[in-house]
C-alpha cells in the first residue's frame, strides 16, 4: 500500500515550469518550447479550472503534472511528492481522466478489472461495475462501441474506483450532453464532499453554471500563467466596465457589444475612479474574468474561442 499523501501540501503546485515538446515536423528540428514561466497552486480540498485559448498549454501542463512529459526547467509537486527527472513517478493517489480513451477500443470493462488485479493496486472493482450500469454502459461492452460520451463515462468512473485524492481531468465536458454534464458536475461535486482533503483539477472551456463549483481559476495564455487566484477573491477585486462608444482610454483588447459601439473590459477595482463619463460597472460573472482577460491578453476586440 503507498503511503498516504501529506495532509498540509497542496494538489499541486508549479513553480518557474517550462516544457519542451518534440517539434511536429520530426527529431531533426529543435523542440518546441509550448510552457514558459509558468506558475500555480491547485488548493487541496476545493476544486481548481485551468482555462486558456487554443493553444495555450493545458494539455502540455496537465501532461506534465502525471508524469508523461519531464519539465526542461522549474518544480513540479503532486500532493507533495516531486515530478520530473530522478524524481517519483506520479503518485497512485492521483487519478486521471484524459481527453481521449487511454485503453485498446477491444478492450472491456472485465478487461480493464483484469488488468487492475494484475497490478495489484487499490481498485474498486465492484463500484467501477456500478458505476458504468449506472450509465447503462455493460460490462462486456468495447470501448469501440460507446459513444463518445459514455467513453467519457467510462474513463470517470476508472478514475474514481482507483479512490484518488486528487482528480484531473482534461476536458470531461467537451462530449457530453447538457444532461449528461449535470450529471457529471454531480458526481464531482459528490467526490469533494465525500472526504475534506480530495482535489479537482479540471482543464476546460466551458464554466457556465460553474461559478458555485469553481474554487480556484488558472488562466493559461501562450503557454504563460496570466491570471490565478480564488475565484470570490478575484470576482471582488475586478468589475466589468462597459465604456459607452466613443469613450477614451478604452484598455487593449476591450470587447465589443451590442451595435452602438460600447466596449467592456475587465478592470481591477481600484483603477474604476476616473472613468469616462457614462462607464458602467458590474460584477464579473466566472466566463467573464476569463474572457475578458484573454481578450486583453491577445489585444483582441472580440474573445479567442476557449478550449
Amino acid at each position: 500500500m503507498s503511503q498516504f499523501p501529506p495532509a498540509l501540501a497542496p494538489a499541486a503546485r508549479v513553480d518557474n515550469l517550462a516544457v519542451d515538446i518534440p517539434h511536429p515536423r520530426g527529431r531533426l528540428r529543435a523542440p518546441i518550447r509550448a510552457l514558459e514561466d509558468v506558475s500555480l497552486t491547485a488548493p487541496r480540498g476545493r476544486a481548481t479550472a485551468l482555462v486558456g485559448t487554443n493553444g495555450a498549454g493545458k494539455t502540455t501542463l496537465l501532461r506534465t503534472l502525471t508524469g508523461i512529459l519531464r519539465p526542461a526547467t522549474g518544480i513540479v509537486e503532486v500532493l507533495g511528492s516531486s515530478i520530473g527527472p530522478a524524481a517519483c513517478a506520479i503518485t497512485p493517489w492521483v487519478g486521471v481522466v484524459p481527453d481521449e480513451p487511454v485503453f485498446p477500443e477491444e478492450w472491456t470493462a472485465r478487461d480493464v478489472i483484469a488488468l487492475r488485479r494484475r497490478l495489484g493496486d487499490r481498485f474498486d472493482a465492484d463500484g467501477f461495475t456500478r458505476m458504468l450500469r449506472e450509465h447503462r454502459i455493460r460490462p462486456n461492452a468495447m470501448i469501440s462501441s460507446l459513444s463518445a460520451g459514455l467513453a467519457t463515462q467510462f474513463s470517470i468512473a476508472h478514475a474514481l474506483s482507483a479512490d484518488p485524492r486528487f482528480l484531473i481531468l482534461d476536458e470531461p465536458f467537451a462530449r457530453l450532453d447538457p444532461l449528461a454534464r449535470t450529471d457529471l458536475l454531480d458526481t464531482l461535486r459528490g467526490f469533494l464532499a465525500e472526504e475534506q482533503d480530495r482535489s479537482i483539477l479540471i482543464s476546460t472551456h466551458d464554466l457556465d453554471g460553474m461559478d458555485r463549483f469553481i474554487d480556484h481559476l488558472v488562466v493559461l495564455h501562450a503557454g504563460r500563467t496570466v491570471l490565478e487566484g480564488d475565484v470570490d477573491e478575484l470576482v471582488e477585486s475586478h468589475v466589468v466596465a462597459m465604456y459607452p462608444s466613443g469613450a477614451p482610454s478604452v484598455p487593449s483588447g476591450a470587447r465589443t457589444v451590442g451595435g452602438d459601439g460600447a466596449r467592456e473590459a475587465l478592470i481591477a477595482v481600484e483603477d474604476a475612479v476616473g472613468l469616462p463619463p457614462g462607464t458602467a460597472l458590474r460584477e464579473p460573472t466566472l466566463p467573464e474574468i476569463v474572457s475578458l482577460t484573454l481578450a486583453a491578453r491577445s489585444g483582441r476586440h472580440d474573445t479567442e474561442a476557449l478550449a
